[in-house]
């Protein structure tokens, strides 16, 4: 009996095979975000927002008073308590300062641009290559990231300080979840959403109380302000779009300054 030989089945590339596991892998990253939205966003939203409304009217009652504004090179600039902001500074010396400029420093404490003057300061307009305004910009972005993980994992976020080149969050995902390189495409698009958008970052000044109550769902959260905030005091958040966050800040005037964002790394640990 003849035996009959059959060719040998031909072996895939494995360059290719390669490149086709890994847009699977990225095809099977899900939706981009989560829909609904989790119920503490909007349960921050709706506090920030009465907190926020009551403090824009006791700005508006507050007298507006001459001050004059004093510069680094001497000069002096007039204008009124509450309504003159540094950015009004900027833009009234030329449009490329008030673009370049990432934060201002009143009296020796670093201010938002466009938060308004409180009365006669020495004021300076500092850029991303002053070290305080390059941590500013990182710290700005890492807010970005926060509300990049909120939207797509529902996450509760920890801190999320800048460092040398760059900044970080962390953060705990639902079920203890680990955040995968297929999401970091999603985060990036997300990312680049809130970037378009020009997300303005708004400070407000809270309550310890009222603290607690705002993120009463994030542990973490509860911790810090339990622990670093006395009793009877209050202390900051500071939001853009979505995100409301503990933050002493300062911050960049929108989320449109920060043109690119890219995730680099990722740590993974235990919370227990």
């Amino acid at each position: 009996m003849a035996e009959t030989t059959l060719p040998e089945r031909p072996q895939p590339d494995a360059k290719k095979v390669d490149k086709k596991a890994a847009k699977k892998q990225n095809n099977d990253s899900g939706p981009l975000e989560l829909s609904p939205a989790p119920e503490y966003i909007q349960h921050r939203i709706d506090m920030f927002e009465k907190l926020k409304k009551k403090y824009d009217d006791d700005v508006a009652s507050k007298p507006r008073e001459d001050i004059k504004i004093t510069l680094p090179d001497g000069g002096v600039k007039d204008g009124k308590s509450w309504e003159m902001s540094p950015a009004d500074i900027a833009r009234g010396i030329s449009k490329s300062l008030f673009e370049k400029t990432v934060i201002a420093r009143v009296d020796g404490e670093l201010w938002d641009l466009e938060r308004p003057l409180e009365g006669s300061c020495k004021l300076e307009l500092l850029d991303f290559e002053d070290p305080e305004g390059k941590k500013v910009f990182w710290h700005s972005s890492a807010h970005v990231l926060g509300e990049a993980a909120e939207r797509r994992f529902g996450c509760d976020l920890c801190i999320g300080p800048p460092v040398q080149d760059g900044f970080y969050y962390e953060m705990a995902l639902p079920e203890q979840a680990a955040v995968q390189t297929t999401d970091y495409k999603p985060l990036e698009t997300i990312a680049a959403k809130a970037i378009k958008d020009k997300q303005l970052f708004e400070r407000l000044t809270v309550t310890k109380d009222e603290l607690l109550e705002m993120f009463k769902s994030n542990k973490y959260k509860q911790h810090i302000i339990k622990d670093k905030i006395p009793d009877g005091t209050s202390t900051t958040v500071y939001r853009c779009g979505p995100l409301i966050d503990l933050c002493r800040g300062p911050h960049v005037p929108h989320t449109g300054r920060i043109k690119t964002f890219k995730v680099m790394k990722v740590k993974q640990w235990l919370s227990l």
